[in-house]
Parts: C-alpha cells; sequence; structure tokens
C-alpha cells in the first residue's frame, strides 16, 4: 500500500494536471495553521493596504530571527547574497583574483544567469557594485534583493508569496535575468529564483479542449538551452528564443516570444496551451482554455512578473520547418586590405530603401529578417555597416536563391555590388539563432559589454516602435521611414536594429490573448539602442541626472518613429519600460481588461514591475520618474 504522502501527490498531479513531480510539493492550509506569515490570501477580505513596502530598519521589517523560522520552513533555501561584484571591493570578501576573473566574464550571460541575483540590465541597480579595479570605492545591494527563496518546488514559490505578501515586503521574481528594463530587480526585496524549477515532457498527443497534437510541458525556469535539442530528438519545431539563457516560460512567453519561425507559427505565447502558476494568495492554479480563462488570456501577452509565477507551462509544437537561410552585408567602411569603401552614404540608405521594400513580400512568405545597422570604424574611417540575416521557412536552396533575387537586383541598381546568386545561403534545420555575419573591423567594446541585442546589454538604453504594413506599402512611405531611420542612426548616434516578421498564429490556435493587436499587421520590429549610456565599463557611474537626460535624449528621437506609425506600439520585452504612453504601446486596447484582471486576481499590488500592467499605482522613491530598482516602492 502507497503512503499517504504519495498517494497526496499522486491526488494533486491528477487533478491539476501537475506536469513535474516538484510542482506537487506544495504548501496545505495545515502547514499555516500556526504560522500566520505563510498564510494564504483571500481576494474576498477587508486588508489594509499601507502607503509603501516595508524596508531593512522600519518596525514591521522581519526581525533576524523572523527570516530565520521562515528558512527553517523552507528546508533551508532562503539566501542572503551579496551582489556578484562583492569580491573588487575591500572587506572580508575581497578577492582580486575572483575580481579579474569576473571583469573577464562579465558579459557572459551565463554568469549573472546562474547567480540568484545578478542581472543582464545591470543599471537597474544603480551599478551599486561594479567591476572595479578600486578596491576602496563603494559596493552597496542597492536595487539587488536582500533575501532570495531559491526555489526547488511549487512549495517553496507558495511560501514565497505568502510571506512577503503577509510582511508588507516587495517581491520580485528573478528566472534567467535576461530583461532590458530591470523587472527581475528590487531594492529591499525578496526575490523568488525559479532558475532552478525545470523540466522537460514531450507529448506527441497533447489533447486539451479542441486541442489534439503536439506539445512540450516545460519547467518555470527551464532556459532555451535545454529545448533546442527537442527539434532534432523528436522531430518538431517549437518557438523558441535566440538567447539561450532565456527562461522561455517567463517574460519571454508571457510578453510575447518571437522567434525565427513567427511569420507562420506567430508569437509563442499565441502557442500556449497550459500554464501553472502561483497567483498573489499563494495558490498554485491552473490556467487553460477551460480553465480560469482570464487569467489564461492575460498570461499570454500580458507581461512578465504581473499575475502570477509560473511553475510550468505547456506550448504547442508543429512539424519540423526547416530554414533556409541568406546573409547580406554591405558598409560604407572600406573592408580590411582596402583604402577606401565605393559606398556613400546616399548609397547605403538607397540600399536600406531597397531592404525594406523587400520585407512586405518576406513576411508574406513566411520570412525572419534580422539585421543591424551600426556605427563601424576600419583603417580610420567610420562610418555605418548594414548586416542581415533572412530565413526561409520549407524552402530549397533553389528557391531561396530565386526569391531573393529580385532583392539583390535591386541593391546592385543602387549602387552596392552584390554576387548573385549570394554563395552564403545555406540551410538551417535547428537553428538556435539567426546567424549574424560581423560588420568588418567592428569596433571593440570595452569587455563588460556585448553591443548584440541577444547578448548582454547591462547598461544600454533601448526603445522600439512596430513598424506596420502602410509603412512599406508605397514609395513615400519608405521614403519618410528611410529619412526617419536614417536621422536617429546619423544625427541621434544610435545603432538599429530590425526584425522583420508578421505574427500570425497557427489556424489552430487562433485563441484570443493580450498580445498588442498592432502587432499582427507589423512587418519591423524596430529597436533603437545607445551601448553604454549608462556605464562604459572603465569611467565613473553617470549621475541619476545624466542617466535620466541620456534617456530623455533617446525617446526624443524616438518620437519621429511614433509620430510616423498612428495606431503601432512597442514590443514589451524589448523596448523601454518608461516610453511615452507605454499602456498603449505595449498593450493598445487590451490594457483596460488587464487591469481588470490585474485587479482581480492581486488586489494586495502583490508583483510589481516597471511598466507592468497596474505599474502606474506606485512608485520607486529617489528615483524622481527614472526607471532604476535601487528605492523604496510606494503608492
Amino acid at each position: 500500500m502507497l503512503p499517504f504522502f504519495l498517494w497526496l501527490l499522486f491526488f494533486i498531479g491528477s487533478a491539476y494536471g501537475i506536469h513535474f513531480d516538484w510542482e506537487s510539493i506544495q504548501l496545505t492550509e495545515a502547514e499555516t495553521d500556526n504560522y500566520p506569515a505563510i498564510r494564504f490570501g483571500d481576494v474576498d477580505e477587508n486588508f489594509p493596504l499601507k502607503p509603501c513596502k516595508s524596508i531593512p530598519g522600519d518596525p514591521d521589517w522581519p526581525s533576524e530571527a523572523a527570516w530565520n523560522r521562515f528558512n527553517d520552513t523552507l528546508d533551508g533555501v532562503l539566501l542572503k547574497p551579496f551582489p556578484l561584484a562583492t569580491p573588487c571591493y575591500a572587506g572580508p570578501l575581497y578577492d582580486p583574483v575572483k575580481c579579474e576573473s569576473l571583469k573577464k566574464a562579465w558579459g557572459n550571460m551565463a554568469l549573472h544567469a546562474n547567480d540568484p541575483i545578478s542581472v543582464c540590465s545591470q543599471w537597474a541597480s544603480g551599478d551599486s557594485c561594479v567591476p572595479t579595479s578600486q578596491p576602496n570605492s563603494t559596493c552597496s545591494q542597492g536595487g539587488y534583493p536582500v533575501y532570495v527563496v531559491n526555489a526547488t518546488t511549487a512549495r517553496h514559490v507558495q511560501m514565497a508569496v505568502n510571506f512577503a505578501r503577509n510582511m508588507n515586503i516587495r517581491l520580485v521574481i528573478k528566472n534567467s535575468g535576461h530583461d532590458f528594463n530591470g523587472r527581475n530587480l528590487g531594492g529591499y526585496s525578496l526575490s523568488v529564483w525559479v532558475h532552478n524549477l525545470r523540466g522537460v515532457q514531450y507529448h506527441p498527443d497533447f489533447e486539451l479542449g479542441d486541442y489534439n497534437g503536439r506539445a512540450v510541458a516545460i519547467g518555470g525556469g527551464t532556459p532555451a538551452a535545454d529545448l533546442y535539442g527537442i527539434r532534432s530528438t523528436y522531430n518538431t519545431t517549437i518557438m523558441l528564443p535566440g538567447g539561450s539563457t532565456v527562461g522561455v516560460a517567463g517574460a519571454y512567453a508571457q510578453g510575447g516570444g518571437h522567434s525565427s519561425w513567427s511569420s507562420v507559427y506567430g508569437l509563442t505565447a499565441d502557442n500556449v496551451l497550459q500554464i501553472h502558476a502561483v497567483t498573489a494568495d499563494g495558490r498554485l492554479v491552473k490556467a487553460d482554455a477551460e480553465t480560469n480563462k482570464d487569467l489564461y488570456w492575460a498570461f499570454r501577452g500580458g507581461g512578465g512578473g504581473n499575475f502570477g509565477i509560473v511553475t510550468s507551462m505547456v506550448i504547442a509544437t508543429f512539424p519540423l520547418t526547416p530554414l533556409t537561410g541568406q546573409s547580406i552585408t554591405f558598409s560604407t567602411v572600406p573592408k580590411t586590405g582596402q583604402p577606401t569603401s565605393n559606398l556613400t552614404a546616399d548609397v547605403f540608405w538607397e540600399g536600406m530603401k531597397a531592404y525594406w521594400g523587400f520585407c512586405t513580400a518576406l513576411c508574406d512568405a513566411g520570412g525572419f529578417g534580422y539585421d543591424f545597422i551600426r556605427h563601424a570604424t576600419s583603417q580610420n574611417v567610420t562610418g555605418l555597416t548594414f548586416t542581415t540575416s533572412i530565413s526561409l521557412p520549407n524552402t530549397t536552396l533553389s528557391e531561396a536563391r530565386a526569391f531573393i533575387r529580385p532583392l539583390l537586383e535591386r541593391l546592385n541598381d543602387v549602387g552596392i555590388a552584390i554576387a548573385i546568386p549570394q554563395p552564403q545561403v545555406q540551410e538551417l534545420l535547428h537553428p538556435q539563432r539567426p546567424q549574424e555575419p560581423e560588420p568588418p573591423q567592428a569596433p571593440q567594446d570595452p569587455p563588460v559589454h556585448l553591443s548584440a541585442l541577444n547578448d548582454p546589454v547591462h547598461n544600454t538604453l533601448i526603445a522600439s516602435r512596430l513598424f506596420l504594413r502602410p509603412n512599406f506599402a508605397t514609395a513615400p512611405s519608405l521614403n519618410l521611414m528611410s529619412a526617419a531611420i536614417r536621422r536617429f542612426v546619423e544625427h541621434g548616434g544610435y545603432d538599429f536594429h530590425g526584425q522583420i516578421f508578421t505574427p500570425n498564429p497557427s489556424p489552430r490556435l487562433t485563441r484570443p490573448n493580450a498580445i498588442l493587436p498592432a502587432f499582427r499587421s507589423a512587418i519591423m520590429h524596430a529597436q533603437g539602442y545607445a551601448p553604454n549610456a549608462h556605464w562604459n565599463g572603465v569611467s565613473p557611474v553617470l549621475s541619476l541626472e545624466e542617466q535620466r537626460a541620456r534617456h530623455e535624449r533617446l525617446q526624443g528621437y524616438m518620437q519621429v518613429w511614433r509620430d510616423i506609425t498612428p495606431g503601432s506600439g512597442s514590443y514589451m520585452n524589448e523596448g523601454d519600460a518608461q516610453t511615452v504612453g507605454w499602456r498603449e504601446a505595449f498593450w493598445g486596447s487590451n490594457y483596460g481588461k488587464l487591469a481588470e484582471v490585474k485587479g482581480e486576481w492581486d488586489p494586495w499590488g502583490v508583483f510589481w514591475v516597471v511598466g507592468g500592467v497596474g505599474s502606474e499605482a506606485w512608485v520607486v522613491g529617489g528615483r524622481e520618474g527614472f526607471g532604476g530598482q535601487d528605492g523604496r516602492l510606494c503608492r
């Protein structure tokens, strides 16, 4: 006869469709009877709302004994970590050898993903503890959490949510830390680190409601790297990010999630079939097309960190869909060994118009484009370099060459000599990310910074806008768009990144969700960014006033993009959380319903992220409207 505990796990798993054993380990009402700090919440109860979250030194901040009891009840998974660069500073943890190692590896996202509090967007911590060669300078906790629950079961997540809610402590969520706006940071907070809630289960015949087909269940902390092998092992295509450290079930899928197949199968959020998550009352709930439909709708496009902590997610997959790729590059700077380039700036931008004129056909063919315009220097000549990787689904090499040939002919017509056909055409059966050709003699950034947006961008300013079909429809509209982007790049001095796709969901997965409606008519997700805008890895960290001025300058240049894209918006996962009109930009007409769902499921304000649903009701003290997280959170 099975022990009672195993019968309980079996019952919970059967009743709620649990996918992983650790998800069956849950907090019970009986455990909370003599421990009020971890009791479940009740949305129907009257409860006082304090004006600010508690911080150390406040009378209601938990004592050391309270934290110890919490840790004991958590089975010892409560951490109190120091910032990652602490070994570079004078004190008991000073270690110059380790510091040098950290400085060399600082641009490696895996370093930050495997640390309980370090993140991609270092600037949002207030750059309070950066790698340095001056050990007598200052390192502080800044915007990093004070305590971390290293969750390995659903019970750990539930206890963290309940403790934070009942003790009035700010709660943050860290998956991999791969976020451009610091949504995984929070000063004086308790963090739930879901990095170790991992697992992958492939289901060839997953049934739920009207869906019967391929699917994969993943743990809430599963990174993309753990899923790349699914394609070859099971001959199936799954929507995944290019960055291998990105947590798929986190803000990536919850905010949308694009991939090389988005013009064929839509966004990852379109393909989410089921979610298990711990909501603000501390309970583990299921959300799908049949259960908690409002939460299911909100989780798919409403953004990460808003509605709960995802413990598992089921995502539909598709028949194996190979891609055929083609890379193109041209530049106004000379190639190695050549004294000059044949391209003038005007010819360069004519080439860009030729490329953009090709993009609608690319999207309609189910293709994807991944391009950059970067400032580059070669042999003392400064100019611009354009690189793009174009991929087409289920296309032979000869078909790909024939499809791309009109673009190559047009580039030659405007004065950009490119061989026809391009010899770089290749079959990409299982690409992890579009292959981006290196610009000739690209300038070297400081070692702590990688400029490609799939890599760490620790101190980069970023903003984005969706350019819609009308922007590509006529020669005058193309001219207007090209002039706006040229001004941004040449006059503003910013780099440009474009992703060409139209995210139309598969006909079998057209369930409503919270994705920005304008996204469905987009041709280009355009990003502008300023590398090292907050800190270049060498000079002193910029003051708040200097950072704010740089942010306002970027938004000023972005206004031209907004002016020529009426009715459009911005992709929240790769945009500025403080963009002008962010609610309309990220969700459009869906924001009102999202706010209602947020109010119904989280009346306490347990979950808060900058630029998130309902975030306008709170402010981070000391930041004066600027987006760092190193202050106290107040209503």
